[in-house]
């Protein structure tokens, strides 16, 4: 009874709904939300399209004459990029003051990693600039362009699985709702399941809906799987 206990209460945890956050959790928080991350296929929290307004802002300053360093810190002084990374403008001021690369000031901060992702990113198209004398407000504005096409990519994928991921939950859930069925009608859990015949068919019940979420998950996650450069699946 106690091991059937224990996987009714981690098929609820798999399908309880959850709530996004745009700051990056610490501790024990930030291993849970990377847990569910991983188990729900959430790789996209809300909040993370700060980098893509900074890129386009620098853009601005750029064509405005503008040199890189400078841009950068107005661009970092936005209502909505200073919210979002309030370290941004420190770590400027510190590359100026130790003469190092703008792009250094991207580097390793403390944020989620989808975020990362899209300050490497940027990072590069600015080290391009510094390195080659590529033109950077054509670097900054193409890396702007990345960043918005990427996030529109994810969210058309998103919007496209909601259904299946729905589905998976639900699914998912209803065998969870035997015991509440059998409490409407009148019957104690330990009436369903006095028997170890029942308590049998309800742990194997329990292992098969386990397992189809996870197969399911499996089909999911490879539809949402980007595909090489050649067309092939990756």
């Amino acid at each position: 009874m106690t091991a059937l206990a224990v996987l009714l209460a981690v098929s609820a945890v798999l399908v309880w709904p959850h709530g996004e956050d745009d700051r990056p959790p610490a501790g024990a928080a930030r291993w849970g939300r990377r847990l569910y991350g991983r188990i729900t296929g959430r790789d996209r929290p809300s909040g993370t399209d700060w980098v893509a307004d900074l890129a386009e802002l620098a853009a601005v300053g750029l064509r405005a004459g503008l040199d890189l360093r400078s841009a950068a810190e107005v661009a970092a002084r936005s209502p909505g990029v200073a919210q979002a990374a309030p370290w941004l403008l420190d770590r400027l001021a510190d590359a100026g003051r130790r003469c190092s690369s703008t792009a250094e000031a991207l580097a390793g901060p403390p944020v989620l990693r989808p975020v990362a992702a899209d300050l490497a990113l940027l990072a590069r198209a600015w080290r391009l600039s510094e390195g080659v004398g590529a033109a950077a407000s054509r670097t900054t504005e193409g890396a702007a362009a990345a960043l918005r096409a990427r996030t529109a990519a994810q969210a058309r994928a998103r919007a496209a699985l909601a259904g299946p991921r729905a589905s998976m939950r639900v699914l998912t859930a209803l065998p969870l709702a035997g015991p509440v069925a059998g409490l409407a009608l009148g019957l104690s859990p330990t009436s369903l399941y006095g028997s170890a015949a029942a308590r049998a068919s309800a742990l194997v019940g329990v292992l098969l809906a386990l397992a189809g979420w996870l197969w399911a998950r499996r089909l999911v996650g490879r539809a949402a799987r980007p595909a090489r450069t050649s067309g092939g699946p990756s």
